[in-house]
């Protein structure tokens, strides 16, 4: 009787499309990078990437935090006679000079990369500035992901040589709130950009952006069709983690009750890995129909592409929103990464 109940009684899951870990296929000899992999659903997005042998870079800001993650995810691992590892790599993702600095470093130690998973990402918080004197929610969720991308891509398309195919993967951790996004989104200027909206607009500006990314990407450095890179965007559902306390932070009494009712609703952080592992491992995504995945944007594993917002399809906002992005990196890093 028991085995005919759900394996879950959270309302966000059951109504979504399910990738269970045991879905993973065999990852040995894979390297994957997680940014924000110590916790929440990077966490649980590093952990079974790992598990099925896969060696993992787990990118974040807090070393505590980090170096913990790396030595309990590399324990289990131990008990399981995995192949799998998990290395822990500092970065603050508000100051572009770091990230450059750590993802030069990692184009130089690492011999492949096959899954690159861009998940760390502030939320619904207030209006602030980087050191670098951009929004914060834009750099971190969007514009760092582009310079750590653009950087080791090299790399991805020397793996995609050799590993089997279809199985090289970017994986941008997008939102159903990218439908937030303000609606005079033009991504033209660093005045827009650093404009005073509330945090849910912010976020959902950079989830707009992370959907525009991947589409981008596609038609401008992946239109190898011998060697395919997939880049996918996906939707991770409302998820009960840290990153729910920004409605409270940003709303007041108001984010609290949203918050205590989004936690109560929402998907664990394992149930909320599972749209970004089913984009970055399913092998029903394979040689035969990878093109019919390239470039899209799921709200669910197994969903229906095309759901996104009109701004999200929109080739003139993907456009601008690769020039803004080109134009920072130029401005900070002084050099073009386009």
């Amino acid at each position: 009787m028991s085995s005919m109940l759900p394996d879950t009684m959270k309302p966000a899951t059951l109504l979504s499309g399910r990738f269970r870990f045991n879905q993973i296929p065999d990852l040995a000899g894979r390297v994957a990078i997680v940014t924000g992999g110590s916790g929440g659903i990077g966490y649980y997005t590093a952990l079974p990437l790992a598990r099925a042998g896969a060696t993992v870079v787990i990118l974040s800001a807090n070393e505590e935090k980090g170096k913990t993650t790396e030595a309990e995810i590399n324990q289990e691992l131990k008990g399981l006679n995995s192949y799998g590892s998990v290395t822990w790599h500092g970065v603050d993702l508000g100051d572009l000079k770091a990230v450059d600095a750590v993802a030069k470093k990692l184009a130089g130690e690492l011999e492949r990369l096959d899954m690159f998973i861009a998940n760390a990402g502030i939320a619904q918080a207030p209006h602030g500035l980087t050191s670098d004197g951009l929004e914060r929610h834009f750099e971190v969720n969007n514009l760092s992901h582009h310079v750590l991308i653009m950087r080791l891509l090299p790399i991805m398309k020397k793996t995609a040589q050799t590993a089997p195919p279809t199985t090289v993967r970017i994986v941008m951790q997008s939102s159903e709130l990218h439908r937030a996004a303000p609606g005079d989104t033009k991504f033209l200027t660093k005045e827009e950009i650093n404009k005073e909206y509330d945090g849910t607009q912010l976020y959902g500006r950079t989830k707009l952006g992370n959907i525009l990314f991947a589409r981008e990407i596609a038609k401008r450095h992946l239109a190898d069709t011998v060697k395919p890179i997939l880049a996918i965007s996906v939707h991770p559902g409302t998820v009960d983690t840290d990153a729910q306390s920004a409605w409270t932070e940003s709303y007041g009494v108001f984010g609290k009750i949203l918050e205590a009712g989004s936690r109560l609703l929402a998907k664990t952080a394992p149930e909320g890995a599972e749209a970004g592992l089913w984009a970055a491992t399913s092998t029903d995504i394979f040689e035969g129909n990878w093109r019919d995945y390239q470039g899209n944007y799921y709200s669910e594993p197994y969903g229906k592409p095309h759901t996104e917002t009109d701004q999200a399809k929109s080739g003139e906002l993907g456009n601008n929103f690769w020039n803004l992005c080109s134009k920072f990196i130029q401005e900070i890093l002084g050099e073009s990464l386009a």
